[in-house]
């Protein structure tokens, strides 16, 4: 078991792997919000298929963000700071569940596609808490002495 500290905070985790890979999964979150604004920006100043590129790239984000709520659960998180950790991460997942509807619901509705950027924009916030929560404990080993 891995506890992580941060003052007087604490949360441990029944399998050190998976928190890992918790972690690494919330930056790669982050990366590819990232990358699809670039994308989707690109597309509406510059056309060409930067537009389909952003879509693609909004598919890989939907797989990551399910698999990091997935690791959530599958790395056995224990003590007071779990709940903002789960709650984040279902947050982000309902987030990226709707961004789907509002891209493509945006193609012939002006509504959706009007809350399809400002959507993206919570996501990316919301995924910056969610790997600020999995980066900001240190894992026992790693503790400089």
């Amino acid at each position: 078991m891995a506890t992580r500290e941060n003052g007087h905070a604490e949360l441990t985790s029944a399998r050190p792997g998976a928190y890992t890979w918790l972690r690494i999964t919330s930056l790669l979150t982050l990366l590819l919000v990232l990358i699809q604004a670039v994308f989707a920006g690109r597309g509406l100043w510059f056309g060409g298929n930067a537009i389909d590129i952003h879509g693609g790239i909004a598919n890989l984000t939907g797989l990551v963000v399910l698999a990091q709520l997935v690791l959530v659960f599958v790395a056995g998180l224990n003590g007071r700071d779990k709940m903002p950790m789960v709650v984040t991460n279902i947050i982000l997942f309902i987030l990226v569940f709707v961004q789907f509807g509002l891209g493509y619901g945006g193609r012939d509705n002006a509504t959706a596609a009007s809350l399809h950027v400002p959507n993206g924009v919570l996501i990316f916030g919301v995924a910056a808490v969610a790997a600020c929560l999995a980066w900001m404990k240190t894992p026992a080993g790693e503790r400089a002495a």
